[in-house]
């Protein structure tokens, strides 16, 4: 019973628990968010400005967070204090020349984070950002705005990352998601969420396979994925997969690059302009009006891709100095030609790579901003052919719909298409360790290729190591100077000693499990050592078993039963490699005994017939014992954040988040204190308010709205703003009875009349003609009814009277909504009480007679009718003698059209019951 009751709560709670799956395109400029949710398919998050897309930046000041489009208006004020293109920074310790070229283009003030030596971010006094925690903050954003768009909490999300990124950088992305609390499913390629997006909409292929390059040119690099299509069949159907056969790609090769040639064109040209030249510094020494030009350059080079030249214009560039050039797409495409010329570089890589020729390409996909310059796609034109040039994904959205797709299809919670992936490792890694010599000291330093590049994500690989002590070994990559992690394997020592008097000699396995995952990332899962055993059998049996063989109440054993024992020997050893080990000793042993003698035989069975084995000569079988070595993880060159500096950045951010929330409140009773102002300003100023109120109650309104003015930059704003309310509502509610209550009087008279007609109507139609046995109602029900309507009259015309001595300034006597309460009730008590259904007369009975003629007629006993008698009229229900809905009291409906048609000639109707 209590199974049942577990298993009912938890389909109970199985509808609460459900939750929105996201992916999130995190680019270098611009972020993108999709999301799942039950009952709405795969769609793009829109943020605040209802717009698909979010700038990747944040700024700072004294506190206060600011994203996308806010924090994007102030990074030219405030370049210092804002942090954009941290895409490129992840991962990256400071001094790398990424790092380097970012703090030419920027001005915010870069540092060493200490630990680390990654990039960081100082602000104002002592705060350090690690660029992890601004990332993190960015996807905390991007999860709030999932979370507003689709009205519940997010369970997981898939986010996008260049192939090229190596363990350090996906390891900072899980880092930043961790510190957002962000579930991430998965890390995934770029190029592999765009293969996704572009097969989830197309059939599964029935011949040969399809190759298509996907080439991604966006803010920040350039990576071109080959990608084979083809379809498995899987129980009579054609699965879709796809597999990555290849990538290539260039770090520094995007559209940011373009628009910094561009930003350092300005300035030349700024410098040397008249006004320019006379310039007491030079602009480039300026960060307020680099961040100027650089946001120009970006807008110039967007209309430059579609046409041919375009004016450059910053108002008060520098030094209070207007700017305005011409600038020509002839002029762009000169400045950049050399990284033009570096397009082709990553597309044939990847086709050399694969050994796939040119003509066997099917098209060259082009996804990204930056791939609509027109020189970038003359340059892919050129390389191809046009014909090959293809546009057939959403340049700006395959990436995060890929990411979605992915997302549903791992949570579980959906049902999904199924498309089969084979992602891929993009850089070769290694395994690097001592073998060991005779005498258990480290011998020659060996480097054995553990994953290959282009190696299906994820892959699991087991080493095996012959070993005697406790050793280490170390990750990298290939041609990397520096591991990624080093593992210290410890335990093997005290294992083999152990196990020293039962190992059998000469067979010790020591393994060790690692593992790629498929986010990308390195893992050593665990190392264990296994030894193989001679396990003795004890001589004879328990006392209870031999008194049993005397009396031959214990049954030979047989073959099957030997088995069983062995069987359950092997699962109290609880190993399965012992297990294995066992059935081929088992197999070995049946062998040699067929080519026993047959001296040995008969001895064999005078034994079982005398019953004798539990005097057996001791025996030996072989077992195997796997123990666990504990395995020590070293990060060399980039450790990932610690637990302690994760659940500090999240103490820190829970801060941010409750300043940020409290602020939203402020500035949104502030606007709601400011609005209600100016309406109440002009509330005073209407023309209906002095009939329903006094010069001292309008005095009032006007002394607390002009005191509230004054509080607008103080911290009380909901308490003044309920302050203006409580004595502005009173008023507002007598200006709209004034209106409201008149007319609902008069809707109210009106039904009144309608509901006297319709007991009218009953009682005139009460008996039935002819043959009628007896009338539906009796004359006390009449009674009753009429009763109940002179209480309703009776109670509007007192609560009138009332209100006509109430001055139009006090509290009403009565409201609006008390009339249309009491009128429902009205209609509801009179149609209750007159709703019997008509009784139908009593049929007389017929009886059919055959005449000679031999037509069959029917007559009525007694009377010889040749026809039923039917009543005259029949009553209908009261529901349909009122006034239908929108059907006006002196209408009729039509009853073959059902219209309605006005039967009154000034054409205007009454309110419906």
């Amino acid at each position: 019973m209590r199974f049942d009751l577990t298993v009912l709560c938890l389909a109970l709670l199985h509808p609460i628990v459900q939750a929105s799956v996201i992916g999130i395109d995190f680019g270098s400029e611009w972020f993108k968010v999709s999301i799942v949710k039950t009952g709405v398919p795969l769609d793009i998050v829109l943020n605040r400005e209802s717009k698909r897309k979010t700038e990747s930046l944040v700024t700072i000041r004294d506190g206060i967070r600011y994203f996308g489009t806010d924090a994007a208006g102030l990074s030219t004020r405030f370049p210092e204090s804002t942090y954009p293109f941290v895409k490129n920074l992840i991962g990256l310790q400071y001094n790398d020349p990424i790092a380097v070229e970012y703090r030419s283009w920027y001005s915010n003030n870069m540092v060493p984070e200490p630990l680390r030596n990654t990039c960081a971010f100082k602000l104002s006094g002592d705060v350090v950002y690690t660029v992890e925690e601004i990332l993190a903050m960015q996807l905390a954003h991007a999860k709030r705005q999932a979370e507003i768009s689709g009205g519940e909490s997010i369970s997981g999300a898939v986010i996008t990352v260049p192939p090229y990124y190596n363990h350090y950088e996906r390891q900072a992305v899980l880092d930043a998601a961790e510190i957002a609390n962000l579930r991430v499913l998965q890390l995934m390629n770029d190029g592999t969420a765009v293969a996704l997006n572009y097969a989830m909409t197309r059939p599964p292929l029935n011949g040969t396979a399809q190759h298509h390059l996907f080439f991604d040119m966006g803010a920040g690099s350039t990576v071109a994925t080959l990608v084979k299509f083809t379809s498995t069949k899987v129980k009579k159907l054609q699965i879709p997969t796809l597999e990555i056969l290849s990538t290539g790609f260039d770090k520094k090769l995007g559209g940011k690059a373009i628009d910094v040639k561009l930003q350092k064109h300005l300035a030349k040209l700024f410098m040397t302009s008249e006004k320019g030249a006379k310039a007491k510094e030079p602009v480039i020494n300026n960060a307020r009006s680099m961040a100027k030009l650089l946001k120009e350059a970006n807008r110039v080079k967007q209309i430059l891709s579609a046409n041919t030249e375009t004016m450059a214009s910053v108002e008060g560039l520098h030094e209070e100095i207007d700017f305005r050039v011409k600038v020509t797409r002839a002029e762009l495409e000169g400045l950049c030609g050399d990284y033009f010329k570096k397009l082709t570089e990553p597309i044939k890589a990847v086709l050399k790579e694969a050994n796939l020729p040119l003509a066997k390409l099917d098209s060259l996909i082009l996804v990204g901003g930056a791939v609509r310059i027109p020189a970038v796609q003359a340059v892919l034109k050129e390389l191809v052919g046009e014909s090959k040039i293809a546009q057939n994904v959403n340049q700006d959205e395959a990436n995060v719909l890929g990411a979605g797709f992915r997302a549903a299809g791992i949570s579980k919670q959906f049902r999904v298409r199924e498309i089969k992936i084979k992602d891929a490792s993009s850089v070769p890694i290694e395994i690097v360790y001592n073998l060991e010599s005779q005498d258990g000291s480290a011998g020659k330093l060996t480097t054995t290729p553990l994953f290959p590049k282009n190696t299906t994500l994820p892959s699991k690989k087991l080493m095996n190591f012959k070993r005697t002590t406790d050793f280490d070994f170390s990750l990298k990559y290939k041609d990397a100077s520096s591991p990624i992690l080093s593992a210290k394997v410890s335990g093997l020592a005290d294992a083999i000693a152990k196990h020293k008097d039962t190992a059998v000699d000469g067979f010790t396995k020591v393994q060790a499990q690692i593992e790629l995952t498929d986010s990308g990332v390195l893992d050593v899962e665990h190392a264990t050592v296994t030894f193989e055993l001679k396990q003795e059998e004890k001589k004879g049996g328990s006392i209870a078993e031999n008194v049993m063989n005397f009396f031959g109440g214990k049954k030979d054993k047989k073959e099957g039963e030997k088995k069983e024992d062995e069987k359950k020997a092997e699962e109290a050893s609880g190993e399965k490699d012992a297990k294995k080990d066992e059935k081929s000793d088992e197999k070995k042993e049946e062998k040699k005994d067929e080519k026993k003698d047959d001296k040995k035989d008969a001895k064999k069975d005078a034994k079982k017939d005398t019953k004798k084995n539990a005097t057996e000569s001791e025996s030996k079988k072989i077992t195997t014992s796997k123990v666990k070595l504990t395995v020590d993880i070293k990060y060399e060159t980039l450790p990932p954040l610690t637990k302690e500096v994760k659940d500090a950045a999240k103490s820190r951010f829970a801060k941010m988040d409750d300043e940020d929330a409290a602020r939203r409140a402020r500035e949104e009773a502030f606007n709601n204190l400011e609005a209600f102002i100016y309406s109440s300003q002009a509330f005073l100023e209407s023309e209906v308010l002095p009939s329903v109120s006094t010069e001292e109650q309008r005095e009032a309104l006007s002394l607390k709205v002009a005191s509230a003015q004054e509080w607008l930059d103080e911290d009380d704003l909901r308490k003044k703003l309920n302050e203006v309310k409580e004595i502005r509502a009173p008023m507002s509610f007598r200006v709209k009875e004034l209106e409201a209550r008149p007319k609902a009087v008069a809707d109210y008279r009106i039904t009144l009349t309608q509901v006297q007609a319709y007991v009218d109507a009953i009682r005139a139609n009460n008996t039935l003609e002819d043959n009628a046995i007896f009338g539906l109602y009796e004359d006390k029900e009449f009674v009753t009814g009429l009763n109940k309507i002179k209480e309703f009259k009776d109670w509007i015309e007192e609560k009138e009277e009332a209100q006509a001595k109430v001055a139009a300034y006090e509290t009403p006597a009565f409201k609006s909504r008390d009339v249309e309460a009491k009128k429902e009730d009205m209609v509801t008590s009179i149609v209750k009480l007159f709703s019997k259904v008509p009784k139908k007369p009593v049929k007389p009975k017929t009886t059919t007679t055959i005449p000679a003629s031999g037509k069959a007629s029917a007559t009525t006993a007694g009377e010889g009718a040749t026809e039923t008698d039917k009543p005259v009229s029949e009553e209908k229900p009261a529901s349909e003698i009122l006034a239908k809905k929108d059907a006006p009291v002196g209408s009729e409906e039509d009853s073959e059209t059902g219209e309605t048609k006005d039967t009154k000639e000034d054409g205007e109707g009454h309110d419906e019951l």
